[in-house]
């Protein structure tokens, strides 16, 4: 005779099946994403054949494809069986110029969220706060958008007494980020983050070059892994008053290839709590910008068609790159090997638990959005998984922001901002490049709609007379 089931067990059945038959699910909503694989970057699996029910831009709704049937949807999107993951983040571009023509190259290639790290990019033509104000409301189609302040360097503030008006400016016009570029006098700088901490505000920029590398450490964010090549633990060592700063640099170098000196240097960033925005591809650049032939190679890539005219022509001209000129320093070669340096610095600090993010700096001859892509592959090579790289520009991006409850991974009650891709990125990163659909801001944009973007955005360039062009003016890596 079989044995009867134990009445403790069909009780624990019959209420696991009332929890199911009780949640509540809308009757209607927004929209409906269905027949997707879930990438919710909160852990490495795909979640198959799954639904996503939106409204007033929050997924309200994670369900199997087949629960999803009865809500009704005034848009109802099929994914085709494709992958779903939450939108990338860019955390250092330079808008300077055409900002509509960047923003939809970010969209199409499905950046969703990106930090302009200078308010004055475009000398004075674009308006960094306006258009933040009109993606906000809708009213310009573009990623979330993100301002610093003015870079500040030994001129800006100019004195310990001028910070707190700088500070100051930066609440009233609520500035996401206070960027630090230059090297400042120790007081000014510790003055900026004492105050910057008062106020709640973010201190990112790049590494105080004549001070420890503790002191910089202190920001919240260090933008650039390149900084290591110039900052030092113990900067004394190399001021001997013999080396000329060319020398200094290069002392510094061989110094981070010493694996005794990188073991220090990597716990103490890490022990920091600091966040580190590597930048890796503006590096890399500098090899083909320094190199006739790659120059060469470079200006005949499909993807340069997308760069206004005035943009192609002064970074893929040898007469007029600013790298091309005969008192920069350094070969394509010796940037090679640094770039191989960085790479394993990169992968070091990563096992160190040092929180990246993604960025790239969107300068010279990069294309918005594609060099993105590029910056996720060096994370790939420098030995990061494919899902630790996209998490960079997901999940710890809203760490970072403090916006984790509600950003950064595709859950119930998250803000819908993803992207659809026709193939799993987790088992190859290139797979990330293929965007056949993006969700922000509210909107929807299918396949059609980011070959259109795409197709507008090279044409407009088609032409060496648009007048929206802008040519860069200033070479932020190399000092």
């Amino acid at each position: 005779m079989r044995n009867p089931i134990h009445p403790f067990c069909i009780t624990f059945v019959s209420m696991i099946a009332l929890q199911l038959t009780a949640r509540s699910l809308p009757e209607s909503v927004e929209y409906i994403v269905e027949n997707v694989n879930i990438l919710s970057m909160r852990h490495e699996e795909v979640e198959p054949e799954k639904a996503l029910a939106i409204q007033d831009g929050r997924i309200v709704a994670i369900l199997d494809t087949l629960d999803a049937n009865p809500i009704e949807a005034n848009t109802r999107i099929d994914g085709g069986g494709r992958f779903l993951m939450p939108g990338l983040a860019d955390m250092h571009v330079h808008v300077r110029w055409n900002p509509e023509q960047m923003f939809k190259l970010f969209l199409a290639h499905g950046v969703t969220t990106v930090a302009n790290m200078r308010l004055a990019d475009g000398e004075g033509s674009i308006d960094h706060l306006q258009l933040r104000a009109s993606i906000a409301t809708g009213e310009l189609a573009g990623p979330r958008y993100l301002v610093s302040g003015h870079q500040l360097n030994a001129d800006l503030p100019a004195s310990i007494e001028a910070v707190e008006a700088v500070l100051d400016e930066h609440v009233s016009k609520g500035l996401d980020f206070v960027k630090i570029h230059g090297n400042l006098e120790p007081e000014v700088f510790d003055a900026i983050l004492a105050g910057a901490r008062e106020r709640g505000l973010r201190v990112v920029g790049h590494a105080q070059h004549h001070l420890p590398l503790a002191k910089s450490l202190e920001m919240n964010a260090l933008e650039h892994m390149e900084e290591f090549l110039y900052a030092t633990l113990n900067p004394e060592e190399n001021n001997v008053s013999n080396l000329d700063p060319l020398a200094r640099y290069r002392a510094n170098v061989d110094r981070l290839r010493d694996p005794s000196y990188r073991a220090v240097l990597t716990r103490t960033v890490a022990e920091s709590g600091i966040y580190l925005d590597p930048t890796l591809i503006v590096y890399q650049n500098l090899s083909q910008w320094v190199s006739d032939e790659a120059l060469e190679a470079l200006a005949k890539d499909p993807c340069m068609a997308y760069l206004p005219h005035r943009v192609k022509q002064r970074w893929l001209s040898a007469e007029s790159n600013p790298y091309q000129e005969e008192e920069f320093p350094l070969t394509a070669d010796e940037i090679q090997q640094n770039l191989a340096l960085l790479l394993q610095l990169t992968n070091q600090l990563h096992r160190q638990g040092v929180p990246l993010l993604l960025g790239t700096d969107s300068f010279g001859s990069m294309v918005p959005g594609h060099s993105l892509h590029a910056e996720l592959a060096l994370l790939v090579q420098a030995g990061l998984s494919p899902y630790e790289a996209l998490r960079a520009g997901t999940v710890t991006v809203s760490e970072y922001l403090g916006e984790s409850e509600f950003s950064g991974c595709i859950e119930e009650g998250y803000r819908a901002d993803f992207i659809l891709l026709d193939a799993n990125p987790l088992i190859d990163i290139e797979n990330a490049k293929t965007v056949s659909g993006v969700f922000t801001q509210g909107r929807w944009y299918s396949r059609s709609d980011i070959k259109s973007m795409l197709a507008s955005v090279r044409q407009e360039n088609a032409s060496p007379c648009n007048s929206a062009d802008m040519a860069w003016t200033e070479i932020p890596c190399m000092h």
